[in-house]
């Protein structure tokens, strides 16, 4: 682990702000543009998912962070999880399931990352299968108008998987973009990135489009020195790992968006498509090389938004459908590989029937099919002094359906054989599969009281039942009292309630060589309690200080019920507490800068260790420099430190480290034309996310060395506007 960035990274900032300093009053500044940076100040920002409706940031009854278009141009950033690794308390990591990302909101870890809810213009992408929000759902940001992220609960509004945080992410209308757009960008790795942009006015509806189209060979620099497949190479004499070898991260995207608005009615409808997308590390964590994966997304939705209904009156209904196709052709081991194979045709070193070689791999091609469609309903009504109340409504109904081809498992084979070549059996429609077709209906029904009782202080109390097919039902309050005494100073204090709803394959997988469904599963819940100050001492700085704590009780996990298998259930207990502390800072005319720090400590109360995997403490610093007419130079640092290990993993702590980005970008450098080039990982830092622990693994996990992060790379981007 490279350490000796830090000083440098100190002295780049340092001089940064004294070179700035020194320029600060020269003959650049009679520029028209840089002139309006005067009059910048912090002003108050809206939020609109803390409540269902916007309301001033600093008094909404929440933590929340806004980032608009202009901060992500500003800090340079590609894609969504760019931007969100600059929210206080957000860490982005590595998932074990072809690397998808984790958002790790205050320490709340899992590799499937079901517990934070992300929505697309206020509607939840959540899919049925692990409960997320689907396998690198990684969005470009060159759409994006606005970006909310709430950290804590949020079930009382939205209900299920509002439990760590909620990420509403704002698409862009057509007077956010006013005529068209043409973008680019390429760089390390096989990167290349083009999208369009066009929004107007034609025959009455305003009217945006949007299309972007991803590929990227992947960094080869990401070497796994040991995966599964070594364990069972050494175990059974064979030699068909492909470790040392790197993570497969190539990927293929195209991403589809038509907006339609016209009076109270607003359409969207878009399509999201990964193209033989790689696996990391591997399914069963054994690379393959080969293997990919398909998933395409369709989320449509109308929107009646009608704000004065009546005198008292606000109506929004919006009707929703999306449609995921998930099709996978993957080994999860490679050819010539030798296992255990017991009675029930899956991997069983406890109790084999034989051991069997694969000489075209250990093959399983799992395929998912889901169709979601709901119904939301909010009506808010003024028309009792000082209050305003929000009564929310509605249903949704949702299916999975399956198919599976493979040479291994139930119906295929029964460890008799003592080869088993690559042809498949195709188990779709038999009780074979992994998992059969099932389907969930929720309804659910909210109230919601926003009180101001008196001028400097706000009561805003709500509750929400949920009611599911598959595990029954739930109730989630939440509560906050706002006290605003000054202008530029709020103090919250906010508790809430949430719950994950058990995801399909927690609740009915089977026939799976390493996990089991449990239909009783209950949903996780989390209890939280907050106080945050929001307090700006001068135009010019801008700074907010969270505490939190939390207990998080029926985690589901999965467990050993004695032999190979591991069978989910309700087993998990959880405390944690941290801070975030944050600031804005209008340094001068030509220098903006922004900082976090973030703390966590969270606790497994089953044994009283750490829970691991997640920083202790993270910091985070943006400078913003316009030193010359239209040209900027942006540095971002980025530290994630002290992460433990979980209890039982015999490996050392994972190790710190520090990512430096650095973007240079100048603006009508020709007519209509922006570029910027960026420099990511400038010091090269072998910066890694944790592996999960395996008991059975000689290392402690089947990938000891964890996963390792990108290399420096180099990006050219480019905007035309016409």
């Amino acid at each position: 682990m490279k350490k000796q960035s830090g000083p440098i990274i100190v002295l780049l900032l340092a001089l940064t702000a004294v070179v700035a300093a020194a320029n600060d009053d020269a003959d650049f500044l009679e520029d028209d543009e840089l002139l309006a940076e005067e009059a910048l100040t912090f002003g108050d920002d809206y939020v609109s998912i803390a409540t269902g409706s916007e309301q001033s940031l600093s008094r909404a009854p929440a933590v929340a962070t806004v980032i608009t278009a202009q901060d992500i141009e500003a800090m340079g950033a590609s894609n969504l999880d760019q931007v969100l690794e600059t929210v206080p308390g957000l860490h982005v990591s590595n998932s074990s399931l072809r690397s998808s990302s984790i958002y790790l909101i205050r320490g709340i870890y899992t590799d499937h990352n079901p517990q934070v809810l992300m929505l697309v213009n206020g509607v939840p992408i959540t899919q049925l299968y692990q409960g997320d929000r689907g396998w690198h759902l990684n969005l470009p940001v060159s759409d994006i108008a606005r970006l909310e992220v709430i950290r804590g609960p949020g079930s009382a509004v939205y209900g299920a998987d509002a439990f760590a945080g909620v990420i509403n992410v704002i698409t862009k209308k057509s007077q956010d973009i006013s005529g068209t757009e043409i973008r680019g960008e390429v760089g390390s790795f096989g990167t290349a990135q083009t999208s369009l942009l066009h929004g107007g006015e034609y025959g009455g509806f305003d009217l945006s489009f949007y299309i972007d189209y991803f590929k990227v060979d992947g960094d080869d620099s990401r070497i796994i020195e040991s995966d599964a497949q070594s364990v069972f190479d050494s175990a059974f004499g064979s030699n068909a790992s492909f470790a040392p070898g790197p993570m497969d991260t190539r990927e293929e995207k195209l991403d589809i968006r038509l907006e339609l608005e016209k009076n109270f009615w607003h359409f969207r409808a878009w399509n999201w498509r990964r193209k033989d997308m790689g696996l990391g590390a591997g399914l069963a964590q054994a690379i393959d090389q080969k293997g990919g994966a398909d998933i395409d997304n369709y989320l449509i939705d109308l929107t009646y938004h009608n704000p004065n209904i009546s005198q008292y009156l606000d109506f929004k209904s919006v009707l929703s459908y999306m449609d995921i196709n998930f099709e996978s052709e993957q080994k999860l081991f490679p050819p010539g590989t030798i296992l255990p194979i017991g009675s029930d045709g899956n991997i069983n070193p406890i109790e084999p029937v034989g051991l069997v070689s694969f000489p075209d791999g250990f093959i399983g091609n799992p395929s998912f099919f889901e169709n979601h469609a709901r119904l939301d309903l909010s009506l808010f009504y003024t028309g009792m002094e000082n209050h305003r109340f929000r009564l929310g409504a509605g249903i949704a109904k949702a299916k999975l359906s399956a198919k599976e081809a493979k040479n291994f498992g139930p119906g295929v084979i029964d460890g008799t054989l003592p080869t088993v070549d690559g042809i498949l059996t195709d188990v779709t429609n038999t009780t074979n599969i992994y998992i059969e077709d099932h389907n969930r209906t929720l309804y659910y029904i909210s109230l919601q009281d926003e009180w101001y009782f008196t001028k400097d202080w706000d009561i805003t109390a709500g509750v929400r039942f949920d009611n599911y097919s598959d595990f029954g039902s739930t109730v989630n309050p939440r509560a906050a009292l706002v006290w605003h005494p000054e202008y530029n100073l709020t103090t919250k204090l906010l508790y809430g309630r949430a719950f994950r709803a058990p995801a399909f394959d927690e609740l009915f997988v089977q026939n799976n060589p390493v996990i089991r469904g449990n239909s009783e599963l209950a949903p996780e819940t989390i209890d939280s309690f907050e106080l945050a100050f929001d307090y700006q001492p001068t135009f010019d700085i801008r700074t907010t200080l969270n505490l939190f704590k939390y207990e998080i009780d029926d985690l589901i996990e999965f467990v050993s019920t004695g032999g190979t298998v591991l069978k989910a259930d309700n087993v998990g207990q959880r405390e944690g507490y941290g801070l975030e502390w944050e600031v804005d800072w209008h340094v001068m005319r030509v220098l903006d800068m922004k900082a976090n720090y973030s703390f966590q400590k969270s606790e497994d109360l089953r044994n009283g260790t750490n829970v691991g995997h997640a920083p202790t403490h993270q910091v985070y610093i943006q400078a913003d420099w316009r030193f010359l007419p239209r040209w900027s130079l942006n540095s971002q640092v980025n530290w994630v430190g002290s992460r433990k290990r979980v209890a039982g993993d015999p490996r050392s702590e994972i190790d710190d480290y520090t990512i430096v980005d650095l973007m240079i970008s100048r603006n009508e450098l020709l007519e209509n034309w922006d570029f910027a080039f960026i420099v990511r990982n400038l010091f090269d830092d072998n910066a890694r996310e944790p592996s999960p622990a395996e008991p059975a693994a000689p290392e402690g996990s089947f990938v000891p060395g964890d996963y390792p992060l990108p290399e420096r790379g180099f990006y050219a981007k480019i905007k035309y506007r016409l």
